[in-house]
């Protein structure tokens, strides 16, 4: 295979249409005249007197190029093409210019020759691609209009092309590698990277002389896939977005065969077939002139080293089974490697371990002299080395997929835990001299709907990366995201206490975090796969009454935050007589008491602060106890 300089060669021939010519523009057909040595009308008697070696222009329809392409090959000739209206395939195939006349001037003016292969479907010359399946061709179809509202509009079409997908089994053979038995619902057949959106998105859009072709497999796991990688083609274009193609298997081979034990259709540049059986190879070799415009790729010296072989995302065994059993799901179903891999960690997870209770207890310990010394820094630590999540996600898998055994392990694991936990806080609440309560208590004993919010996000988060093994790593995000040994540390410091506000207030926090992410952990295992619907609603619907029962006092603490949010901000910024109230603080509801500072112009009297006192019950509707600290203007 050779890019190489052209010879000088003494005669144009353009094999034509004829018919179809005349009706180019006068302007074009002077032009033609003029530039071509001879125009021949396209039949076998013109075949016949072609001359080995000469350089042969093609305005033929589709299928008149497949049938004078091999000739055209054997004869050694130099082959160009324009731009006739029944050639689709051929002008997308070898990226032709729409003019006629600009094609013709390409091709007079290049100085190259480029030998590439014809590649062939089953003895049929291919132009442009074959096509398994009718998702690929709707997906990499290329669209003239560009506005939003038509982009919509190809959307809607594609999903409704999605309702009963379903794969078919195949076996593919590429040279000599082993015969890999699979299942897909679409292949995508090219040989040249810019033939199509999923190619080009792939592998290099020019232009190659390598005697190779691309085979992209379609083994999507869920519709969600396709509707993902669609919207990325829709919004980002043909870019670098080959992630989320991750359904696909790319080869790049001689030759490859494709059979089924069931019919499939095919698509052959436009033309479809029903059939079970395709095989590819190269049938001989093309003298392409292209124009100066197109650019190819170098010459690979070794060119085994440009084939490629990945097939890592082609389902086997099991998966394959499954995916020609049954219409393609909407979400991803778990494969049988990730079934075994996370329910082996979640049943470990699931037992109460030394190590689990040595962490647990000196997490409580530290989260409590934490909350004590009033320390973020020190509560977020504790919050890290916290092992309660372990069994919380596992207890979320046996709720999903009602495993009585992994409910039983993973329910006493976190009494374990939760009981360690209360009994190091009550001891060290006892030997700690401190009684006061301080912001970071106050901030735990009146939970409200925002904290189940926190949990249900922090649930999903740790059942999806404790599924995905690459993001396991953010674990520690969502430990200090869901907070749950603070308010076990705070609530024994109220068993402590003996001050049930405190108690019931963090424990009523407590639980809210525990179900939240006890539901949202077993609706994430749902949406990946790794359950199915009929055996997850009895547990899901069990987690949905029990986080609606405790939505009801937390919605009513929210509405509780509301309003004493509204009543600081009512307060702020406030002037009674000259005198300006800033930096209000609600301390306590019952009975109601406030701090803040009274900025003024000169000393006042008590009088004054009573004249305040007074307007800030008019505004709040009840009694308060005022803190006030009075500052003098400067």
């Amino acid at each position: 295979m050779k890019n190489s300089i052209l010879e000088e060669i003494p005669k144009t021939i353009l094999l034509a249409d004829v018919g179809v010519l005349d009706q180019e523009s006068e302007k074009t057909k002077v032009f033609i005249k003029e530039q071509v040595d001879l125009v021949l009308d396209y039949t076998d008697a013109a075949l016949a007197e072609i001359e080995d070696k000469t350089r042969v222009f093609l305005y033929l329809k589709d299928q008149q190029v497949k049938q004078v392409l091999p000739l055209l090959s054997e004869k050694e000739c130099a082959v160009g093409f324009l731009p006739h209206p029944d050639a689709a395939e051929t002008r997308s195939g070898y990226q032709v210019p729409k003019d006629t006349q600009t094609a013709l001037e390409d091709l007079l003016n290049s100085k190259r020759r480029v030998d590439t292969g014809l590649l062939a479907c089953n003895d049929e010359i291919v132009l442009n691609h074959v096509v398994i399946g009718e998702i690929v061709t709707f997906l990499t179809k290329k669209s003239n209009k560009k506005n939003f509202f038509h982009k919509l509009y190809r959307f809607f079409r594609y999903l409704k092309r999605l309702v009963n997908i379903k794969a078919f089994p195949l076996t593919i053979k590429a040279e000599d590698k082993n015969a890999i038995d699979t299942a897909a619902t679409d292949v995508l057949i090219v040989q040249y990277a810019h033939n199509s959106v999923v190619s080009r998105v792939f592998t290099s859009t020019k232009l190659s002389s390598e005697r190779l072709f691309h085979t992209f497999i379609f083994a999507p796991r869920s519709v969600l896939q396709l509707i993902r990688a669609y919207l990325v083609k829709l919004l980002l274009g043909s870019g670098q977005t080959n992630k989320k193609f991750d359904f696909l298997s790319h080869l790049k081979t001689e030759n490859v065969s494709i059979t089924s034990t069931q019919s499939f259709k095919c698509d052959i540049d436009g033309r479809w077939v029903e059939t079970k059986e395709l095989n590819f190879k190269f049938v001989g070799n093309l003298k392409q002139i292209p124009s100066e415009s197109i650019t190819y790729e170098a010459e690979s010296k070794d060119a085994s080293s440009s084939k490629a072989f990945h097939t890592k995302n082609l389902p086997r065994g099991e998966s394959r089974k499954e995916m020609v059993r049954k219409n393609l799901p909407f979400i991803t179903h778990a494969s049988s490697d990730e079934y075994k891999g996370l329910f082996k960690q979640l049943r470990e997870n699931a037992r109460p371990s030394q190590n689990y209770v040595v962490l647990m207890m000196l997490s409580v310990i530290l989260a409590t002299l934490g909350v004590f010394a009033n320390s973020s820094p020190v509560i977020i630590g504790a919050m890290i080395l916290a092992p309660l999540m372990s069994p919380i996600i596992s207890l979320s898998m046996g709720v999903l997929r009602q495993d009585q055994r992994l409910i039983k392990n993973s329910f006493i694991t976190i009494l374990v835990g939760v009981g360690v936990g209360y009994l190091f806080a009550i001891i060290f609440t006892i030997i700690t001299p401190i009684t006061q309560i301080n912001p970071e208590i106050t901030s735990r004993i009146k939970p409200n709907i925002i904290d189940l919010g926190i949990a249900v996000v922090s649930g999903a988060a740790g059942a999806y990366a404790f599924s995905k093994e690459e993001i396991a790593k953010t674990l520690a995000g969502v430990a200090i995201a869901v907070a749950l040994v603070p308010p076990l540390a705070v609530s024994g410091i109220g068993l402590a206490w003996l001050n049930f506000e405190v108690f019931f207030g963090a424990f009523l926090l407590l639980i809210t975090n525990l179900t939240g992410m006890i539901l949202a952990a077993s609706f994430t295992f749902l949406m990946t796969g790794y359950s199915p619907f009929r055996l997850a609603k009895k547990g899901l619907l069990i987690s949905l009454i029990v986080v609606f029962s405790i939505s009801i006092p937390l919605g009513y603490g929210f509405f509780k935050v509301v309003q004493e949010n509204n009543i600081i901000r009512s307060l702020n910024t406030t002037e009674i007589n000259n005198m300006k109230l800033e930096n209000v603080v609600l301390e306590e509801t019952k009975p109601m008491v406030i701090s803040l500072d009274v900025l003024v112009d000169n000393e006042i009297e008590n009088t004054d602060i009573d004249l305040v006192k007074d307007k800030i019950e008019e505004i709040v509707g009840q009694e308060v106890i005022i803190k006030a600290a009075v500052r003098i203007k400067r």
